[in-house]
């Protein structure tokens, strides 16, 4: 079976990974040829971690972080013993047993035993949290009023489609439809607030690699469903002389030759523009503009953006399916869930770009929440429209 090459993000993470750790065994003179798992990797390493002793802000690691970077170091000392370059470097590990999720297994409800290493930190299993309306809305205006359209309607993307931030950053003046004729609606005949125009997207996408493209990385081609309101939204931002037009003006002008001008058009293939430069918008200053102003909760991410997507998605949709029953025991009544489940994955997976049950059934435990709380999701807010006034839709 031919393996899959990693994504140069994932190189580097596991670069970052190993560094920490030679900065660590550096500094606590710790000797890479002669440091045994238990005496030194986790009852030292991973502890310090863990206790905030070794972390930038002296705030103990998340345990998703820690177990990620002592299995870069163990698998680096391994790999020193198995080039002669140390003496063997023994992991001390336990049996688990794993239950499959696919129904396509005959002995999924047996369990697969796995060997894990024995010491590893465990996760709680992420439980949801999402803002009020209220809080959300409020968030995402002042996104706008501090850092601008451009980055605003990033940000809004997120929620309304649940893509990626690099995706968001890869996204393309193409990629929708410049002509409105072309754009593929899912049902033409009903109210606007329940249209939903389908693209395409392959710049940024997670997965495989096929190469990159004015520095964006080609990977597999994904189809999204964006609201039609939202998508006439980017549409006027793409059109209209106060949105991408303006800053792209102030990217041109900066330009000592004509032919460099031409140049720099020819280039700006993407369709966020920073008002201030006409420069690209990155990944990193979508992510600086979400965190940048008063958030709803600590924590309140573009990845947790994604989930609000999914969790207002599966909530509606099943609103419309099935008339919501108080829970017996805490229990979703099995009809519920069957729903539930149809709509993750059917709907959210794919949207998401998620291959696997297991990344999306925290949804499900949220649903549940939701149901006991007897809460709704308003999907009705104000905000800036491109040419400055407020807009409902």
């Amino acid at each position: 079976m031919k393996g899959t090459a990693p994504s140069d993000v994932t190189i580097k993470n596991y670069a970052d990974w190993l560094i920490n750790f030679l900065e660590w065994a550096e500094i606590r003179k710790v000797d890479l040829l002669t440091c045994e798992y238990a005496a030194h990797v986790q009852q030292r390493y991973q502890k310090e971690m863990l206790s905030g002793i070794w972390s930038r802000d002296g705030v103990g690691l998340s345990p998703t972080t820690v177990n990620l970077r002592v299995q870069q170091a163990c698998d680096f000392l391994t790999w020193m013993a198995d080039k002669g370059l140390r003496k063997p470097f023994d992991i001390a590990t336990e049996t688990i047993f794993v239950k499959s999720r696919r129904a396509t297994s005959s002995v999924g409800h047996e369990g697969t035993a796995k060997e894990v290493r024995q010491g590893k930190v465990r996760q709680n299993k992420r439980r949801l949290r999402m803002p009020s309306d209220e809080q959300l809305w409020a968030w995402l205006n002042r996104v706008y009023e501090r850092f601008g359209l451009a980055k605003g309607l990033m940000c809004e993307a997120v929620l309304l489609t649940a893509m990626r931030r690099e995706e968001i950053a890869c996204w393309r003046v193409d990629t929708l439809p410049e002509d409105k004729k072309d754009w593929h609606v899912n049902n033409p005949e009903a109210p606007k607030s329940e249209q939903r125009v389908l693209l395409t997207i392959r710049f940024g996408t997670k997965g495989s690699d096929y190469g990159t493209d004015h520095g964006d990385k080609i990977g597999p081609e994904r189809s999204l469903w964006v609201p039609f309101a939202f998508a006439e939204r980017l549409d006027d931002y793409r059109k209209k002389k106060n949105g991408r037009n303006a800053a792209l003006k102030r990217l041109v002008k900066g330009a000592s030759t004509l032919a460099e001008q031409h140049r720099r058009i020819a280039g700006a293939v993407h369709l966020f523009l920073d008002e201030a430069t006409g420069e690209r918008i990155s990944s990193k200053q979508l992510y600086h503009a979400w965190t940048g102003v008063e958030l709803p909760y600590k924590g309140w991410s573009p990845h947790l953006g994604r989930d609000w997507w999914a969790c207002s998605t599966l909530w509606k949709e099943v609103q419309e399916r099935e008339k919501l029953r108080p829970l017996k025991d805490g229990r979703l009544e099995p009809y519920l869930e069957s729903a539930a489940q149809t709509v993750i994955r059917f709907i959210i997976r794919p949207q998401l770009g998620h291959t696997s049950d297991d990344t999306t059934m925290i949804y499900l435990q949220w649903f549940t929440d939701m149901i006991a709380s007897n809460l709704s999701i308003d999907y009705e807010a104000e905000l800036p429209a491109i040419d400055g006034e407020m807009s409902t839709e």
